[in-house]
């Protein structure tokens, strides 16, 4: 449905050329930017998604090895190019989808990557008129981007990081929806063909199989394989808390998440859990990361703050304080009135609480009443609920810290996954490795590695 609203929206958009003239009869192209330029068969058996940004040399010689590889096999390859964002070029993607909607995409992208460096505004309409785009329009999109261009650049933006682990180099490509080997920029002809193979067997493997021809795409999307070895990085620790952390465990009992600030809608098929103390700096890293990896399966996936600190240290009753108001601040509410309290924002009043706690400085020390009024005041939260709410959940974080320790937990911060726990996990492309096992279906849970396997948390 939404696709639809998009595509109608771009319609409407081109429908209506600005230097037109009383009577006057003009051509406009009708073309869907969300279904993105490409070249090949829809129904092609492989398709190869590729990743860039437009720009000066941005035809690198992998994105033209690319196009080599479709000529070779022009009816069983689909090669999709799909726009991104990147460094300082937020311009020219816009650009990309105008040319693609006016039929001019090959020409903007031929004459961009023969361009100069550094295009402002005016050399980029001009560039657009020399390949004869509609100069008005170009300059309208550039400066008022349409919402429906956001979505397709969103959208892009979501697919690669759901589905390529190293986000760093442009291009990259996907075979039917998987990484190759080896980075594609240090790909061979050769390896391409390779590539191409293999994914041309994995979809004639799907079609005798019974998959139809025309959702190839989307069963190749769906079909899952076993991970591979997950090596967890160490991240940095507050304290350990008993013996060494050997292989990941399961959180035995289930950890109770109920009442705990969280970000992400509660029916999520998988949860993370950051378990830390809410001064530790340690712990925005681990926040941050399992943050990140939930938003690009928002869907999909929820991350929960829960506290966890040695409740011998000296400071463990103010700490326990800290962390009982982050649990008044998620049952009462707060009432800040800002970008962050959005309808649609995932983050629960106590997840607000805790990210500007570990915002604040706090290498100075601070006694714990005073940080608790300035995020009351700082977050508008009512004082007098918010009073009789502390006096009444006194110890819970002690208590819930106690069974957390019960349950298997060693060291601070520590994330969980499924159930399992590691110690903080900071690097993304791991904790997207673990999620991915996580998401992955039944089958897919029985040959996956012991340690990745899940069991439900309550």
């Amino acid at each position: 449905m939404k696709l639809a609203v998009v595509s109608a929206a771009l319609v409407l958009l081109l429908a209506h050329p600005a230097s037109s003239k009383p009577g006057e009869v003009v051509r406009v192209e009708h073309r869907d930017p969300s279904a993105m330029p490409s070249r090949g068969p829809l129904n092609a058996l492989v398709t190869i998604e590729l990743y860039f940004t437009p720009g000066q040399s941005s035809r690198s010689g992998a994105y033209r090895n690319l196009e080599r590889l479709q000529e070779n096999h022009p009816s069983r390859i689909r090669l999709v190019y799909r726009i991104v964002k990147s460094g300082g070029q937020t311009r020219t993607p816009y650009a990309a989808l105008q040319a693609h909607a006016e039929g001019k995409f090959f020409e903007l992208m031929d004459a961009l990557n023969a361009a100069r460096p550094s295009l402002d505004n005016k050399d980029l309409i001009e560039l657009g008129k020399k390949v004869g785009m509609d100069p008005d329009r170009l300059a309208n999109v550039m400066v008022h981007p349409p919402a429906a261009y956001d979505d397709v650049l969103d959208a892009n933006e979501l697919r690669r990081k759901q589905r390529v682990h190293n986000q760093g180099q442009l291009p990259t490509a996907l075979f039917n929806g998987r990484m190759p080997r080896q980075p594609v920029t240090s790909l061979s002809m050769n390896d391409l063909e390779q590539e191409y193979r293999t994914a041309k067997d994995l979809a004639e493997e799907l079609l005798d199989r019974g998959a139809d021809r025309g959702s190839l795409s989307e069963a190749l999307d769906e079909l899952t394989e076993p991970p591979a070895d997950i090596i967890i990085p160490p991240g940095a620790t507050d304290e350990d808390l008993g013996e060494e952390v050997g292989e990941p465990a399961l959180a035995t009992p289930p950890l109770d998440l109920r009442g705990l600030p969280s970000y992400g809608p509660v029916e999520a098929a998988t949860t993370i859990v950051v378990l830390c103390s809410p001064t530790s700096s340690n712990c925005v890293a681990a926040m941050k990361t399992a943050r990140n990896v939930r938003d690009w399966y928002p869907n999909q996936v929820r991350v929960v703050w829960a506290p966890y600190f040695d409740l011998t240290r000296e400071d463990a009753a103010e700490l326990s304080l800290l962390a009982d108001a982050a649990l008044c601040a998620e049952k009462i509410g707060i009432t800040l009135e800002d970008q962050d309290a959005t309808f649609n924002n995932p983050a629960s009043p106590g997840w607000r609480w805790v990210e500007a706690v570990l915002g604040e400085n706090m290498r100075r020390r601070v006694p714990p009443d005073k940080i608790v009024d300035h995020m009351a005041e700082r977050l508008r939260v009512d004082k007098r609920t918010f009073a009789t709410c502390r006096a009444q959940v006194a110890g819970t974080s002690i208590a819930w810290i106690e069974a957390a320790r019960r349950a298997g937990v060693r060291v601070t911060p520590s994330t969980v996954v499924g159930g399992r726990i590691y110690g903080p996990i900071t690097d993304h492309n791991t904790l997207q490795l673990l999620v991915e096992a996580e998401l992955a279906p039944g089958i897919l849970g029985e040959a996956a590695p012991t340690w990745t396997r899940s069991e439900p948390v309550h």
